[in-house]
């Protein structure tokens, strides 16, 4: 699965990582629990999505004025639903072998590889009706089949195999203990950011329940912003749970041409004072920005942004 660790990440978060959190330490006033009286506390009653606040890829944040101010309404393009289909890929499978272990018990677990398969032509056929929806060409469109398929085979061969693991070395587990070793991750966990000047309903991709850890899945290129992301998350945790959240992880999803399976690059780090005061300093901006209607001007490089025919 793509939230799965390898055994030498895991020997890098609990060597490096988390000991190198615990020295560093966070800023208390950084804490999302201290949301009230800090500089957490957002300047005005505007709620945003963490998408909005960390997705920098208009330089000037004049996406997030033409949305909010200006009303603009434009459609997803083809690489924005590709990404979604895989994020629902991930977030179907994870939480279904949940429920067929919980609903039908161990025994399932038998042939649990073939019933997971099973859903695959539905998903198929969605993934095709997305596409279309958006005017996808063929090409685009059975390319992102294809990958579909590719990350179906590989998160159901993730998934079984860790759930095999645990079987194989525990004689006598119930079907709760089975889920905790094996399928650790919360997907697609709700949020409620209004503490922070966020969303009420947001979604973070998942959350690692045992070592308090938060993912975020990207099918993009890496970029240095997209740790804001997992900060956004962090926060919000915190601010609703009272509970430290210190390591965030980048999961970047691609699909190599003629190579049979998904790859996975993940970016770990500390969940640091820099990254969180960054994440706030765009949050102001940008409620700034929609108060006080100030438009921030056109971005230099507009490229594919789906806003650019009101920046010309």
């Amino acid at each position: 699965m793509v939230y799965f660790f390898s055994e030498e990440e895991r020997k890098y978060l609990l060597k490096k990582l988390i000991p190198g959190s615990r020295e560093k330490g966070i800023a208390e006033e950084l804490r999302g629990w201290n949301w009230e009286t800090t500089e957490l506390s957002p300047p005005h009653e505007i709620f945003l999505t963490v998408w909005e606040v960390s997705g920098k890829y208009c330089e000037t944040n004049r996406d997030v004025y033409l949305r909010h101010v200006q009303k603009v309404s434009v459609p997803p393009s083809e690489e924005m639903v590709a990404g979604r289909i895989y994020h629902q890929a991930v977030a179907e499978l994870y939480p279904t072998a949940k429920r067929l272990i919980y609903t039908q018990g161990l025994d399932v677990c038998t042939n649990l590889a073939d019933v997971l398969m099973e859903r695959m032509p539905e998903a198929v056929l969605e993934a095709e009706q997305q596409m279309a929806h958006v005017g996808g060409t063929e090409s685009a469109t059975k390319e992102v089949v294809e990958n579909l398929r590719k990350l179906w085979y590989f998160e159901v061969s993730r998934i079984v195999s860790s759930i095999y693991t645990y079987l194989g070395k525990y004689r006598y587990l119930s079907d709760d203990s089975l889920i905790n070793h094996a399928l650790p991750f919360v997907l697609e966990h709700k949020l409620d950011g209004r503490y922070l000047g966020l969303s009420s309903n947001l979604s973070a991709d998942a959350i690692n329940m045992g070592g308090m850890l938060i993912c975020d899945l990207k099918t993009g290129k890496k970029r240095d912003f997209h740790r804001l992301s997992v900060a956004g998350y962090a926060l919000v945790y915190e601010s609703l749970y009272e509970v430290p959240i210190n390591i965030g992880c980048t999961a970047y999803l691609s699909f190599p041409k003629n190579h049979p399976t998904p790859h996975i690059e993940r970016d770990f780090f500390i969940i640091s004072d820099e990254v969180r005061q960054w994440f706030i300093e765009e949050r102001d901006e940008m409620q700034d920005m929609i108060f006080y209607d100030k438009d921030p001007g056109k971005c230099m490089s507009a490229g594919s942004c789906r806003y650019r025919e009101y920046c010309r």
